[in-house]
């Protein structure tokens, strides 16, 4: 081994690094489990050692994009490691982009290899003569000979670690933003982001070698991708749950034994709504890590008192790979409107406009520092001088921190509503909104208005079998808060726009209703 490496293999931060460590405690344990299919640890580390060494026999130089685009499977494990392992950069995208959010999420971060499950060839197919840079198309359960086969270029490779100068700062996966109001940015996230991101949790939330961790959302989320480290790192075994649905979520938690899983909070009213719930036997969950925002507190109790008494709230965003606070399960009923504090290698102020650092109690913008933070947006620099400046990272999250340093969110920047001169946080808006107990979601936006520059307007799901009408709504608004902030529609929907990972797209509600407005004043 060349000295220079034998020198940086003994003291650096690389997540290939990580999953030998755990290989070597627990070689014949299960890391990864998918529908029928399992792989042990010392399985996934001899094939990650191989799809790494394939790909430097390529001459791929380091730090080469590789996009992968597939549903929840085993091969993402193995080509994230493998491309941690060889210094790459794995690239992982939504399969459902359509085909210019595909081209340009390809395009934008420079890939030159394709990896992709054959199984949605008909999905994606239609995207590739739009890349510019892609060498070689890569397939598992490929559907034709056309394709590279992902374990046929793996053949002959050896399982001996990869042998490659990785530094803690390298970055090791390109993860995109939320992309709810516009095109993703590619936050590039260094080995260090996502170790120290995981150390955290590890710590405070304790994950144990005999933990099962469920995961119904997509590994291209950068919140799934760092949970699977948790118990990766640790020994743990991650079961993959295949379809968001209530049921087959309840069905893997008592089929699977899981003490563990990771769910948006919009899934639990589904599940215990869901007739036959009494008869599901999910008592081997030990903790539900839910993330997004703070539950209502009606919902929250009912979590606690049906599915799950541990709850644990991670919240943050993709550039921090991601979580910035944690909400332990005893401060839900300490500190119940909160986030958390922060985690253990996080640094959370609140700052104004003029970069000046808030006093406890006074709103502005979440502003962080930690080696949890992403390298930079993948060229992005303009964005990123304002994204650091005055040397902390601006979150676009407004809030406060009380004298107990736990975090109140009140809204993002964006979603402040400015209406008739006053600044309404729709969130505010939202939760007034949740004390009607027929609601199941509601969301609030300001649409362009001649009058009051934007008009407050909710849009309301009901709950299956409720029918509410719109001066109820407003009426309890016009009850709980001042009149300005009382929303001016109310816009009843059998569903919410989402992204695959659960998120409202505003955008979508925004351009949908643009003209609700059009001729009042």
């Amino acid at each position: 081994m060349d000295e220079k490496i034998q020198q940086n293999m003994m003291s650096r931060v690389a997540m290939g690094d990580c999953l030998r460590r755990t290989t070597k405690r627990y070689p014949n344990d299960i890391a990864v489990k998918s529908g029928e299919r399992t792989i042990s640890y010392k399985e996934l580390n001899d094939k990650a050692n191989q799809f790494g060494h394939s790909l430097l026999k390529q001459n791929l130089t380091k730090g080469t994009k590789v996009a992968f685009v597939a549903p929840n499977c085993i091969e993402f494990f193995i080509a994230f490691f493998g491309c941690a392992k060889s210094g790459m950069v794995l690239v992982s995208i939504n399969p459902l982009f359509n085909k210019s959010e595909m081209s340009f999420a390809v395009n934008d971060t420079d890939c030159k290899l394709f990896v992709f499950d054959g199984n949605i060839l008909p999905l994606i197919e239609g995207t590739f003569d739009e890349f510019k840079k892609i060498d070689q198309f890569i397939a598992f359960n490929s559907p034709s000979d056309k394709f590279t086969d992902f374990y046929g270029l793996m053949d002959g490779c050896a399982t001996d670690e990869v042998e490659v100068f990785i530094e803690d700062r390298d970055v090791v996966t390109i993860c995109f933003t939320g992309g709810t109001t516009s095109f993703p940015k590619g936050a590039e996230l260094t080995h260090m982001s996502i170790f120290t991101n995981v150390s955290s949790f590890a710590m405070d939330l304790h994950f144990a070698p005999d933990d099962r961790l469920g995961i119904v959302l997509p590994l291209f989320h950068i919140a799934t991708l760092v949970s699977t480290m948790f118990s990766i790192c640790t020994g743990g075994t991650v079961v993959t749950i295949p379809q968001v649905d209530p049921r087959v979520i309840m069905d893997t938690i008592q089929n699977e034994k899981l003490t563990m899983t990771l769910i948006m909070p919009t899934l639990f009213r589904p599940m215990m709504l869901q007739p036959d719930f009494d008869e599901y036997d999910l008592s081997s969950l030990r903790l539900i890590i839910y993330f997004g925002a703070v539950m209502p507190e009606e919902l929250m109790h009912e979590v606690m008192e049906k599915i799950c008494p541990n709850l644990g709230l991670a919240f943050g965003q993709t550039e921090m790979a991601p979580s910035v606070t944690v909400f332990k399960p005893e401060h839900h009923l300490t500190h119940p409107k909160s986030l958390g504090l922060s985690t253990i290698h996080c640094e959370i102020e609140v700052m104004d406009n003029s970069g000046n650092i808030l006093p406890r109690g006074e709103i502005g913008e979440f502003v962080y520092r930690s080696p949890s933070m992403m390298k930079g947006y993948y060229n992005k620099e303009e964005i990123n001088k304002e994204a650091f400046a005055y040397g902390w990272f601006h979150s676009g999250d407004l809030g406060y921190l009380d004298e107990d340093n736990f975090l109140y969110f009140v809204d993002r920047k964006k979603d402040m509503i400015k209406t008739g001169g006053e600044n309404v946080a729709s969130i505010e808006v939202e939760k007034t909104i949740y004390l009607d107990q027929r609601v199941l979601e509601a969301y609030v936006v300001g649409l362009s208005h001649e009058r009051w520059s934007e008009a407050i307007t909710a849009f309301v799901v009901p709950k299956p079998g409720e029918t509410i009408k719109e001066e109820e709504i407003i009426s309890l608004c016009k009850e709980k808060m001042t009149g300005y902030k009382v929303p001016k529609r109310v816009i009843f929907l059998e569903e919410l726009p989402k992204s695959s990972v659960g998120k409202v797209l505003k955008f979508k509600l925004k351009e949908t209703h643009k003209d609700l407005y059009e001729g009042e004043n």
